[in-house]
């Protein structure tokens, strides 16, 4: 099932789908328990129709690999994208990018030729690891720029993209890939999983239905594990699994009802 990522949001009407930030060690204090719980949330949307697109870190897919995921996910309905955090890549990437500052965050502060080596080490750790075929970019932090469109058209076949649009990280005035963005309203109201109350969530997604938008959510593995310890620190009532079983329902309901 794996791939098609031209279907994505073709037809007419109101359409969802999920899209998932998979980290690294940086986020991922419990990395192995996340990446274990990644099938469950794959076999909900799978099981409604659902596609869902992983952004995998190169540490995310070495993990896959690990326990032995990787071409076990591809039996769900799952699209391939590229994540970067440049100061959270494996050793061997390093050794090919010395240039690399432990400390810098967004991959837009690199130049062009430093941020197309970048990306395409990352690709290739990712191919190498069974990740294919990779059709989509995200940015850690939704860094993005005018250099990235240009390293991933030369340096990968990608030819897609999606952001948050309205974060200031976003720095995009050519679009020379096709851009899919998070639905959102500005730069901190976003259809996140994690974010805000479930009661605004279903209202951004009734409100997303009435006006027949494609809705594209986000979620971040590090919330996969249903105990993780960002739960309890950032306050978050009820797990992102239980958060989309609910928009689900909201969304199957609006179905039957047009049957």
């Amino acid at each position: 099932m794996t791939g098609n990522l031209n279907k994505l949001f073709k037809d007419s009407g109101f359409q969802f789908a999920l899209s998932i930030d998979c980290e690294g060690t940086n986020f991922d204090k419990n990395l192995e328990n996340n990446v274990g719980n990644l099938e469950k949330i794959l076999e909900l949307t799978s099981v409604n129709n659902i596609y869902t697109i992983l952004f995998i870190t190169p540490y995310f897919a070495e993990m896959l690999c690990k326990l032995n995921l990787t071409e076990k996910i591809k039996n769900y309905k799952v699209i391939f994208g590229l994540h970067i955090h440049p100061d959270n890549l494996p050793k061997k990437i390093l050794n090919f990018c010395p240039f690399i500052r432990k400390n810098e965050e967004y991959l837009t502060a690199y130049s062009y030729p430093e941020q197309k080596m970048i990306i395409k080490h990352c690709m290739d750790y990712l191919t190498n690891k069974g990740i294919t075929p990779i059709e989509i970019f995200r940015g850690g932090y939704f860094s993005m720029d005018d250099n990235t469109s240009k390293a991933l058209s030369e340096a990968t076949n990608i030819t897609y993209e999606s952001h948050n649009i309205y974060r200031q990280q976003y720095k995009i005035t050519k679009n020379i890939l096709t851009p899919i963005p998070v639905y959102a309203f500005n730069d901190k109201e976003e259809l996140r999983l994690e974010y805000f109350s479930l009661d605004k969530l279903v209202l951004m997604l009734q409100n997303a239905i009435k006006k027949n938008n494609k809705t594209l959510a986000i979620t971040h593995s590090y919330l996969l594990d249903p105990t993780d310890h960002h739960y309890k620190r950032d306050g978050i009532k009820k797990d992102i699994h239980i958060r989309l079983n609910e928009l689900i329902q909201i969304i199957n309901l609006n179905k039957n009802k047009k049957i």
